[in-house]
């Protein structure tokens, strides 16, 4: 083999190296013009680079993840402010009609209990209100439907407030307590079958005092809690003899019940919508506001079935003083849920912005100088054009030397 073609062949190799550099230089280019960053694999970028896009991007992808679940609070507190809406306005309707009819006529009353039904049933459904399959009245029971059909309710009429996470007689986990407490004199007795969870209570000047039953209790178990209770907050003297509970010092209870219990049905929602900040959104069917307002619409139903003028007066009165509670306590019901709206709205707004910002930042990495990219593009393209008849040159006089 003669030098030249020794020469020549290493020239060949030369260029062919030369070519698929600048071939893989031109994939780069075309890569970058069309895609505005400077690589497609995070492995091409520094390490600190390749840590900086990681870290932004999680951070906005996290951000994003924050919008998707105020999306979902949202769409559940727009139900929230229609649904209050509809009933602030059954509120001032009913109060309307209770104010307007103060003693019993027999030519309005059977209107009066048609209309009451129309409100109850308007709230059972406001109340038992469903987004995405979930309702969102019923606490922690989101598959449970929170209300019994408030038109029917046979329960006694009662204007008292439940708490303590116990369940208001509408509601569709309520079952009458087997206990039954009655007061003589200092003495209550207690009787019939403890059930769970329930809570016994008894009212002492004013303040109520309780014991929860376990379901393991006998009365008499349950009259010693009581006495217990009693004495821890300050009515000395108190003791229980078998089913039997004495209150100590001189007043009377005034009240003495049992009450279904249930904590799921009492829990608000809660959302997390950033880094270390949550917000309570959630409204339960026993809130107070609600209780008000349905024993005000039941005292305006047992007016409008009855015959007896007085009963009938005193219904309407304790329903007007009911309905004027029940709307306060829902106006400031709905404030809140306006202002978690309010609030989620301004935080959606920031979250955008930070995502705008992160989004630059991970561009100022990224991003290529197109023109200077597309100028590159046209001198590399040149480049190999002259390459392409360089090599071409040069696998002729090979073919030649070699003959």
């Amino acid at each position: 083999m003669s030098v030249n073609a020794i020469s020549t062949a290493s020239i060949q190799q030369i260029l062919t190296s030369q070519l698929q550099a600048e071939q893989t230089a031109l994939s780069q280019l075309t890569s970058q013009l069309a895609t505005n960053k400077k690589y497609t694999d995070l492995t091409d970028y520094t390490p600190s680079e390749a840590l900086n896009l990681m870290n932004l991007q999680d951070t906005a992808t996290q951000r994003q993840a924050y919008i998707g679940v105020i999306n979902t609070v949202q769409t559940r507190l727009s139900a929230y402010d229609t649904t209050m809406t509809d009933m602030e306005s059954v509120v001032s309707q009913a109060q309307t009609l209770a104010d307007g009819n103060p003693n019993y006529s027999a030519s309005t009353v059977t209107g009066i209990a048609a209309e009451a039904n129309n409100y109850l049933e308007s709230v059972t459904v406001d109340l038992n209100q469903q987004i995405g399959g979930r309702y969102i009245y019923a606490g922690s029971r989101y598959e449970t439907q929170p209300v019994s059909d408030l038109a029917s309710i046979t329960a006694p009429l009662s204007p008292g407030i439940y708490t303590n996470n116990e369940l208001p007689t509408y509601d569709t986990g309520y079952s009458a307590s087997q206990l039954t407490m009655g007061i003589s004199g200092q003495n209550v007795t207690i009787g019939g079958t403890p059930g769970s969870p329930q809570n016994a209570t008894v009212t002492v000047n004013g303040t109520t005092y309780t014991y929860a039953v376990k379901s393991t209790d006998a009365t008499s178990d349950i009259a010693t809690g009581l006495a217990k209770a009693l004495v821890t907050g300050g009515v000395t003297g108190s003791s229980a003899t078998g089913d039997v509970l004495t209150v100590g010092g001189s007043t009377a209870p005034s009240a003495a019940a049992a009450y279904v219990t249930n904590a799921d049905a009492c829990t608000q929602d809660s959302a997390t919508i950033d880094s270390g900040y949550s917000v309570q959104y959630g409204v339960t069917s026993s809130n107070p506001a609600f209780q008000q307002l349905i024993a005000g619409l039941r005292y305006l139903q047992a007016a409008g079935n009855t015959t007896d003028s007085t009963t009938y007066k005193a219904d309407m009165t304790q329903a007007s003083t009911l309905l004027t509670s029940a709307l306060s306590s829902l106006n400031g019901v709905h404030s809140t849920v306006a202002n978690n709206i309010n609030s989620l709205t301004a935080e959606t707004a920031t979250q955008n912005t930070a995502i705008s910002n992160l989004t630059d930042q991970v561009s100022n990495i990224q991003q290529v100088d197109v023109t200077q990219v597309a100028t590159e593009l046209n001198l590399l393209q040149t480049q190999l054009q002259a390459s392409y008849s360089a090599t071409g040159t040069i696998e002729k006089m090979s073919i030649v030397n070699y003959l």
